[in-house]
């Protein structure tokens, strides 16, 4: 008859397994949903840059405009400084004529600055749409490898879990009740290796009554963390 601490070891390492399979088996959907939201994350970037990009466009036509406009005005004001009755006539007309080239030149640098934010805009529309064709590519790629590995992963674990129903049926009645809480608990660190004469879940070092107890056999549980423990060599 096999020893607690050779059928326990067994026991963990099928929980372990499965505890890996189970996070492959999650890992797809997510790295599935992760790719849905960064994809989403762009799309909506790239309508709020769209956005930004229809605004400023409105506003350098509004700039280009106003710039049109004052220089028409300029030109009227040249000519009526032609024609200007007296001096001060005159001084007025310069005076209005240098006034408004001065306001067009600071709309000038506006409206190329408006230009420049409509480049860099453009550029960013650019960069989304670029990061949202490839999160989508991924998004189909890993869809299809999760989908394609999905069977093999789920019969794998129907076929550990069959197992580990019969390794759970080895134990004692008096050792299942509890064996059962700690597994609701700890899940597949319900049980602990013995090494060194020590727990390595929490490093609880046995007495020297407990080492007794697991070499020959007896099922032993942690006295610090609660954990089955079970040893290494046997088995």
């Amino acid at each position: 008859m096999r020893t607690a601490s050779g059928s326990l070891k067994d026991l963990h390492q099928i929980h372990l397994k499965l505890k890996l399979l189970h996070e492959k088996l999650r890992q797809g959907p997510k790295l599935i949903e992760a790719r849905k939201k960064f994809a989403l994350r762009k799309q909506e970037e790239r309508q709020e840059q769209r956005q930004l990009l229809i605004q400023l466009k409105m506003t350098a036509d509004q700039k280009s405009l106003q710039l049109k406009t004052n220089e028409g005005k300029i030109a009227e004001l040249k000519l009526k400084l032609n024609t200007a009755s007296s001096n001060r006539e005159f001084d007025i007309f310069k005076s209005q004529i240098d006034a408004d080239i001065m306001a067009n030149s600071v709309l000038e640098d506006e409206v190329l600055e408006v230009y420049e934010k409509v480049d860099r805009t453009q550029e960013s529309i650019q960069t989304c749409e670029e990061q949202l064709s490839v999160a989508q590519s991924q998004e189909q790629r890993i869809a299809a490898e999760v989908t394609a590995i999905e069977p093999e992963l789920r019969s794998e674990a129907d076929r550990l879990e069959s197992a580990l129903c019969d390794s759970e049926r080895e134990l004692p009645a008096n050792v299942m009740e509890r064996y059962r809480r700690l597994v609701q608990a700890h899940g597949s660190d319900a049980l602990s290796l013995v090494e060194n004469k020590s727990c390595t879940s929490c490093h609880t070092l046995l007495t020297p009554n407990e080492c007794v107890e697991i070499n020959i056999g007896k099922f032993l549980f942690c006295r610090s963390c609660g954990r089955l423990l079970y040893q290494q060599a046997d088995g």
